[in-house]
């Protein structure tokens, strides 16, 4: 069993009843972020908690959460990366990556990783002229995702600093901004 959502390419998006609200993440939704993410990646929430609080006051990322009503049903970031002069030469190359994609299983099939993706695109593009993505080649839903915001293949053979990607099993995404 994986933590992927499951692939389902047929099964059509459902219309909410209630509007989703799509903002930048604050610190009141730390707690909320946290659960969300640990849901699905595991490890203690206090130690998510943190780095989420650290993420926040870096100016160089931007973490996103979609809500519905004053439920957090969804979050999303973008870090910029620094390779560095001891980093293996495989390295993902510096820029701005999108990261940490997390839908409520209750929630997924709303559009809410396309308004969350959206979202850290036009941040981005404030930026940079591109952004990067990358994710086991196991999880197809997230995959097409990216693909239908323009993203195309870059590579496979690639490392980045503490990505929980085994050799091989990752690819390398990136879209041009305008």
């Amino acid at each position: 069993m994986s933590n992927f959502a499951e692939y389902e390419p047929d099964a059509g998006r459902q219309v909410p009843d209630t509007p989703i609200e799509i903002r930048p993440m604050g610190a009141d939704d730390l707690d909320a972020c946290a659960e969300l993410i640990v849901s699905r990646t595991g490890g203690p929430v206090a130690e998510r908690r943190s780095r989420l609080l650290s993420d926040l006051q870096d100016p160089t990322r931007y973490s996103v959460v979609a809500c519905v009503e004053t439920e957090v049903v969804g979050y999303a970031a973008v870090i910029h990366h620094e390779v560095s002069p001891d980093d293996p030469p495989t390295t993902a190359p510096t820029g701005y990556y999108l990261v940490g994609l997390i839908v409520s299983p209750d929630w997924r099939r709303h559009g809410i990783g396309e308004l969350l993706t959206t979202a850290r695109i036009r941040w981005t593009a404030e930026r940079a002229n591109a952004v990067y993505y990358f994710a086991n080649l196991a999880n197809s839903p997230i995959l097409d995702l990216h693909q239908s915001f323009g993203f195309t293949e870059v590579t496979r053979d690639f490392t980045f600093p503490r990505a929980p990607l085994k050799p091989g099993s990752g690819v390398l995404l990136r879209a041009e901004l305008s």
